[in-house]
């Protein structure tokens, strides 16, 4: 007995599995609602029916009959069509016509705008629920609607029901029909809400995460092609990784410590921090011959070798065209070109100074200036990183920023760190 009363139950309020067809699974939870409130309409015109079969009306009685026989269909084409939306808005309409033939027949309710209200209430639906504004305006339009609704079918009526009950009678009915339409309105608009609002968070969750990935698999072919680059000139991939890692140590503390506030946005920081492999991606112009030798360089060589940073630019230019983060290509562009200038000027391959440098490319400059030395190479020993820290606070304000250079001293012992857990 239980488990036919539970198949009953799930039958009319359970959420129609459309057969268990996943393609029409995702609109269950929007005829959910709708099925529940075809069922409450078929309850309240048994009631009807009942009490026009107890005042012997048999007009009225057949009327509801019939409505009571067309809600009940409602819900079983509901239970079992297919077809995503199209079932939801011919029922629907079918709902909303039969509604004003039963207003006016049952109540004298006249035929009016005030139906409208009805629509309008579901359409907010299609308002977003991300701020308090929104979600604001939302309610307002829901009371506002609903208010105007009742007060407009109880105040301003003006037919005659085609029937003879007691007064308190046909109030009574009138004022269960409104109340029940109200409370089943709020009820449907509230879990159309709940599912749309379920739906959205969804999709921007799939959304972020496929950005993620995306993201995730640019930064790793960065890095593979910035160590295929490095590996020409005897570096290994411990080089991109180490300069990554203290670009983004600089930052944050550049951040932590209140320096360029108005320019490290965490936009900013996190293209600055991605754009890091790339600033030697114009190393891949540069003949072996020029590259990896190991005497002097000639001034015609040393030419060959600034081009890096123009080529750089260039390379990124075209080979990352069909990114659409444009401020990520300026960024890594920047890092590309400007990350041999220096402070007082004295760098390539334009010879700007100071904050004419773009900030990122500062970060660079230092960054790499110290690896370059604390590191081995094929052609040279690494140099304490003691000696180094004290070269770079020599180049303060010559060839390093001021302020990028103070912070970079401040986190000594977590570059001392990352050189340690990266050394070649």
């Amino acid at each position: 007995m239980t488990d036919k009363k539970n198949k009953i139950v799930e039958f009319f309020v359970g959420t129609p599995a459309y057969n268990d067809d996943k393609d029409y699974a995702a609109f269950a939870s929007f005829t959910a609602p709708l099925n529940m409130f075809f069922l409450i309409c078929l309850v309240l015109h048994a009631i009807y029916m009942l009490v026009f079969t107890y005042f012997r009306i048999t007009n009225m009685q057949l009327f509801d009959m019939t409505s009571v026989i067309l809600y009940a269909v409602f819900v079983i084409m509901l239970k079992y069509f297919k077809g995503s939306w199209l079932p939801c808005i011919l029922l629907t309409c079918f709902e909303l016509f039969l509604h004003q033939i039963c207003s006016v027949t049952l109540f004298g309710l006249q035929s009016g705008f005030q139906y409208l209200m009805i629509p309008l209430i579901f359409m907010t639906a299609l308002i977003g629920n991300k701020g308090k504004l929104m979600g604001y305006i939302r309610n307002a339009i829901i009371i506002v609607a609903s208010v105007t609704f009742i007060c407009l079918v109880v105040y301003f009526n003006n037919k005659s029901p085609l029937y003879s009950l007691p007064y308190t009678v046909n109030v009574g009915l009138l004022i269960l029909n409104v109340t029940i339409s109200f409370i089943v309105t709020a009820v449907y608009t509230a879990k159309i809400f709940t599912s749309v609002d379920s739906k959205r968070s969804a999709l921007d969750v799939s959304v972020d995460e496929k950005i993620a990935a995306i993201q995730d698999m640019q930064n790793r072919i960065i890095i593979s092609f910035a160590n295929i680059i490095e590996a020409r000139d005897g570096n290994t991939g411990k080089h991109v990784k180490r300069t990554t890692e203290y670009v983004a140590a600089l930052i944050n503390e550049l951040k932590r410590h209140g320096d360029y506030d108005d320019i490290l946005t965490a936009r900013y920081m996190n293209d600055t921090m991605r754009s890091a492999p790339l600033h030697d991606i114009g190393k891949i112009t540069v003949p072996d011959a020029i590259l990896l030798k190991p005497g002097r360089l000639t001034e015609e060589e040393f030419a060959a070798i600034k081009n890096h940073t123009v080529n750089g630019k260039q390379i990124i230019e075209e080979s990352m065209a069909d990114i659409e983060d444009e401020e990520f290509l300026r960024v890594a562009k920047s890092v590309a070109l400007y990350h041999h200038e220096c402070w007082d000027g004295s760098g390539y391959p334009y010879g700007i100074e100071g904050e004419q440098i773009p900030l990122c490319a500062r970060i660079m400059t230092i960054a790499d200036y110290f690896d370059a030395l604390s590191a081995k190479r094929a052609y040279k020993d690494a140099v304490p990183t003691e000696v180094v820290f004290e070269n770079i606070l020599e180049q303060r304000g010559k060839k390093f920023d001021p302020i990028v250079t103070d912070a970079f001293l401040r986190i000594r012992d977590k570059i001392d760190e990352i050189a340690k857990a990266n050394a070649d």
